[in-house]
């Protein structure tokens, strides 16, 4: 019987429908997770803008104080040259009005690149050269502004040990902007650059308020004044030095305990905290002394701001 070969035809196979796509690769930075780039760069950009704002005030704040206000006067480090090193008056006061007179410039040229770093697109060679005239005005700000706590360490009679510390917000941001500061928005944003900026402005704000807390809690007599100053000038509730002696020891264990929480729990509530009552303490030198002292609170504007620095990176990067 004859046989029939049936060919076979090739199997068909239909294309899968709905194939899903592959996720695409996401960051291991932990900066970045659950943050678009965008947003990561406009947060972080503006930590960078508010740092810089402050720095440039306290810049304005230095120059009026020892240059051109109504209370004018010599910083630390005239009184250490003339006074415990003997040098002659003329180059004291000289080399003392040269350091203020740079860092105002210095701040003059951070707040002139704070207007421009918007407009600054790519690398380029103007870019560059204003991105090292940039960190370089920033870390000329700190050099003074440590010569001055060092010097004033060196001729303080109460408490001339913590003067580092106690300073350490004044000379730190400077430095915390060199370090995420630039032309370029790129550098603003990196996320390394901005996590040690923000560690040692953490550093910065805990050393300062533990500083002046022990002070507090010691009722350093400034301190006191402050208060009766102020009571006298605005609120004439009548507060006695014993009642001002009491407010101080709980200030003084307050601000301890929150440099503390800041640095070891990276709270929010702490940072707060700093931002409220550094700006209260630094006004309370216009609010005790009148308005014309307001290069005393200028200068200390960092007491505040570098608090608000950290409290902006902190929130948006939680969110």
């Amino acid at each position: 019987m004859a046989t029939t070969t049936r060919s076979r035809s090739p199997e068909y196979h239909a294309p899968p429908m709905n194939t899903p796509t592959s996720p695409p690769p996401t960051s291991t930075d932990d900066t970045s997770i659950g943050e678009a780039p965008e947003d990561r760069a406009s947060h972080s950009f503006a930590m960078a803008v508010c740092l810089r704002v402050v720095v440039v005030v306290q810049c304005f704040g230095l120059g009026a104080r020892y240059l051109f206000s109504s209370l004018e006067t010599e910083s630390d480090v005239y009184g250490w040259l003339y006074f415990d090193r003997d040098w002659p008056e003329s180059i004291a006061l000289s080399i003392d009005n040269m350091g203020a007179l740079t860092t105002l410039f210095a701040g003059g040229i951070l707040c002139l690149n704070g207007l421009l770093i918007r407009k600054s697109s790519g690398e380029s060679s103007w870019t560059r050269i204003a991105g090292w005239m940039d960190r370089a005005a920033a870390v000329w700000i700190a050099i003074w502004m440590l010569l001055i706590a060092a010097a004033h360490m060196m001729r303080a009679a109460v408490f001339a040990e913590l003067s580092l510390f106690e300073h350490a917000v004044r000379y730190i941001a400077s430095l915390a902007l060199a370090v995420c500061g630039g032309m370029g928005v790129a550098s603003c944003v990196s996320p390394a650059r901005t996590r040690i900026a923000v560690i040692l402005l953490a550093v910065a704000a805990s050393l300062t308020f533990a500083a002046h807390g022990y002070k507090a809690y010691e009722c350093y007599a400034p301190f006191i004044d402050l208060i009766l100053l102020s009571d006298m000038q605005w609120t004439e509730a009548g507060i006695t030095q014993a009642t001002a002696e009491k407010l101080l020891v709980a200030i003084g264990i307050a601000d301890i305990l929150v440099a503390l929480v800041l640095l070891v729990f990276r709270s929010r509530f702490a940072a707060f905290y700093m931002v409220v009552w550094g700006l209260v303490t630094a006004a309370s030198r216009m609010t005790a002394l009148g308005l014309e002292a307001w290069p005393e609170t200028l200068i200390r504007i960092a007491n505040g701001g570098v608090p608000i620095v950290i409290l902006i990176h902190w929130t948006v990067k939680r969110k």
